[in-house]
């Protein structure tokens, strides 16, 4: 990797689905500053999801500043000038079309948009063997090239007129450096991607009449692919030539910042997603339209991706719609016995993602009686989030993929029953990682490692990750979950005739 000056801070900027978050590190792995910012979701349609890119680029910049603030504050030996690279984390398959300029020519199409159902189902019908063999999984509408179908179909002018589709992270790479890239991660999700070249798939794009020229260059996550400007140095605060590295998706750098790296460490963690992350030397269609397999950022390795869409979405709804916040819920659902006396949560409120993708799914609660209380509702959808990640795991150990360390960190697993309750439905301990913001951390070891900072991927995360507490698994409630398990993974296959007639 390069090596850079004597400089020794890193910078890496998370993309999530509701807020930047910007962390500071130093070359001991120690973060120094950390800010965050949020912005809306639009929905203008019936299950349509956008964002304002605009939006993005004035939360990143007050992050920026923000976090460079807080180093002068506090550590007033370090400036702007300290920090050797930035690395962007984003929220993965959105779609940015671009004019020449880089100018959005329309709000961003977001991953949990699911307008492109139709486009999805013929291109599966078109193309279903070279997505299988170049892709390794069935289009669905959370894929960017689902929504480059929709555009072509529904917005021509938008596609006619588009340089570039890029996905969030990949645009505000490109306000910061002048410059439009890609990278393996994000693209390896899009639809349009060759896993095992690492490359946009010829194949794919010409059996589905895409245009080519639409994909920009594709770097591995740690290389150089530009500086800062001096523009975005004048709005940011940060020097005019700092290295920006390509950096990944968040799920990729969620994988760097919870150390899965090697064989073995398997991550887990509930943001509006909630998701399981596997490391892998190779991949194959062995878990087709099961798991995501996808390109780590560290070069020429790979990852699983089991996900439950909306697991951390779903209690998020929840308080929103009884206006409590998420401790008081969560004391509710304690004063409950596992099990939730037989009350079952499918939180499918975006579609079914592992092992059964299917954007047609609903949510909800079965198995109310007039004996359930609140507490009953939010425990069991703590419970539901939980079985559903636990379809993962089992995913997992049918690929051969050990899971011998399991880390628990991001979101819903700070509440201390929920983290249990995944450990008694995993049946095995896990570590808490002592770390947050795990995708923000991921890109800052990208960056670090990109300029040289750091030797290693293993240098980087031996430094950086730090395990907490163990979270030992109740082998009495375990044995019950293994039976509300066993009924739960049956509510799909029942329900799903009735899923396609909605």
């Amino acid at each position: 990797m390069r090596k850079t000056d004597a400089r020794q801070l890193v910078m890496g900027i998370d993309l999530g689905t509701s807020s930047a978050k910007t962390v500071v590190m130093d070359a001991a792995g120690t973060v120094v500053a950390s800010a965050s910012a949020g912005y809306r979701l639009l929905t203008p349609a019936p299950g349509w999801v956008e964002q304002r890119p605009q939006d993005w680029w004035n939360a990143v910049r007050k992050t920026i500043r923000a976090a460079l603030l807080q180093i002068g504050e506090r550590h007033p030996a370090f400036t702007a000038a300290d920090i050797a690279s930035v690395a962007f984390s984003g929220q993965m398959n959105g779609a940015v079309f671009v004019d020449t300029a880089g100018r959005p020519l329309r709000d961003a199409m977001l991953w949990l948009d699911g307008r492109s159902r139709r486009e999805c189902d013929l291109a599966n019908q078109r193309a279903g063997d070279v997505l299988r063999h170049r892709a390794l999984h069935v289009l669905n509408p959370i894929n960017t090239l689902a929504k480059i179908l929709w555009a072509k179909d529904n917005e021509p002018h938008v596609y006619a007129t588009a340089r570039y589709a890029l996905v969030p992270k990949d645009w505000l790479r490109f306000k910061l450096t002048g410059v439009i890239t890609s990278e393996v991660t994000d693209d390896s999700v899009t639809g349009a991607f060759d896993l095992y070249t690492r490359q946009w798939s010829g194949d794919i794009l010409d059996r589905l009449e895409v245009r080519h020229d639409l994909f920009p260059p594709v770097y591995e996550s740690p290389a150089i692919v530009g500086t800062v400007t001096a523009e975005a140095a004048r709005l940011t605060g940060l020097e005019t030539g700092t290295p920006v590295c390509g950096g990944g998706g968040d799920m990729a750098c969620m994988a760097v910042g919870s150390g899965a790296i090697r064989p073995g460490v398997v991550g887990v963690g509930i943001g509006t997603a909630g998701h399981a992350i596997a490391y892998a030397e190779t991949i194959d269609d062995s878990a087709f339209n099961q798991l995501w397999p996808m390109c780590h950022a560290v070069p020429g390795a790979y990852f699983w991706l089991g996900c439950s869409y909306t697991g951390g979405g779903s209690l998020t709804w929840l308080s929103e719609q009884l206006d409590e916040d998420f401790e008081r819920l969560t004391r509710q659902a304690a004063q409950t016995p596992p099990g939730s006396e037989d009350l079952f949560f499918m939180p499918w409120l975006a579609g079914t993602a592992t092992p059964h993708p299917d954007a047609a799914a609903r949510g909800g609660w079965i198995g109310l009686t007039l004996r359930h209380t609140k507490g009953h509702m939010v425990r069991a959808l703590l419970e539901g989030v939980a079985f559903d990640l636990r379809q993962s795991l089992e995913c997992f150990a049918r690929l051969g993929l050990p899971a011998d360390d399991l880390r628990l960190g991001e979101g819903g697993v700070k509440s201390q029953l929920w983290r249990q309750i995944l450990v008694d439905t995993f049946g095995r301990d896990g570590r808490l990682m002592e770390l947050k913001d795990a995708s923000a951390i991921g890109a800052a070891l990208i960056a670090g490692v990109g300029a040289g900072v750091f030797d290693s991927f293993g240098t980087a995360c031996d430094r950086a990750v730090r395990l907490g507490d163990n979270v030992v698994c109740d082998l009495e409630t375990s044995a019950l979950y293994n039976r509300q398990f066993a009924r739960y993974r049956s509510l799909y296959p029942t329900l799903k005739p009735w899923f396609q007639e909605i």
